[in-house]
């Protein structure tokens, strides 16, 4: 039998921002206050600038702060009066986004597909795919944003193994322990009702609104290796897309 792995201790500026959220939470920084300089908590906290920089940063992703010229880092909601705002330009915020939130699976294992699932794969009805379902945290919150089912395709045999204790994008996994390439992710965002068992592992109403955020990560001969379908409630998620000329 395989030993049980402890997860990896997270990394510093999460741990800082966990802090800083939860002095947020209790009032010592409350709404329109700033939090102390770069230079006053790196000498408080005997880190880096660059950490101190990031721990700042999972805050502004959170709605938490905000960076204002000539007013340092201000706070701008509580931690339960925010929803986690997700930009994404490149395949490096995915990676970004899964440092930041934290991932525990309920469930490794494998489907028979139904038509349905069969379809939106491009495979075959009663192929069996590796299956995965997971809920998705930000760092230092109870709640959960997402709640994601994972499709892998059956040539990734073995990286159930891998799943278990990982903290990074699963497309990081395919890439590294199979020698593949992700050359493009498809995303489709939809507007959804949540059922009641979804409902019940997010912690909120059945038939609350909800996000459907699904990505189809395909190799460089358009083989999809990876669905990930994740439900976010509406209240906890909002999703920022920026376009330039």
């Amino acid at each position: 039998m395989d030993k049980k792995r402890s997860p990896a201790p997270a990394a510093r500026y999460l741990r800082i921002a966990a802090d800083l959220r939860r002095a947020i939470a209790a009032g010592r920084y409350p709404v329109g206050a700033q939090l102390p300089t770069e230079h006053a908590l790196c000498r408080s906290l005997g880190v880096s600038r660059f950490t101190v920089r990031e721990a700042i940063r999972v805050l502004a992703a959170s709605g938490l702060v905000r960076r204002k010229a000539r007013a340092g880092t201000v706070v701008t909601a509580l931690p339960d009066d925010t929803r986690y705002r997700h930009s994404i330009g490149s395949l490096r915020d995915l990676v970004q986004y899964a440092q930041t939130t934290g991932f525990q699976y309920m469930y490794i294992g494998r489907v028979q597909l139904t038509r349905e699932q069969a379809r939106t794969l491009g495979a075959r009805a009663g192929q069996e795919w590796i299956y995965a379902v997971a809920l998705r945290r930000e760092v230092g919150s109870a709640k959960p944003l997402a709640l994601t089912r994972l499709y892998l395709n059956p040539a990734l045999k073995g990286i159930e193994r891998a799943l278990r204790g990982a903290k990074g994008a699963v497309y990081s996994i395919v890439e590294r322990d199979f020698g593949l390439r992700i050359e493009r992710v498809e995303q489709v965002i939809s507007g959804i009702v949540l059922d009641a068992e979804d409902a019940e592992n997010l912690g909120v109403a059945a038939g609350t609104p909800g996000l459907s955020i699904r990505r189809s990560y395909f190799d460089e001969g358009g083989r999809l290796l990876e669905l990930a379908d994740n439900l976010h409630p509406a209240s906890r998620f909002a999703y920022r897309l920026e376009l330039r000329r």
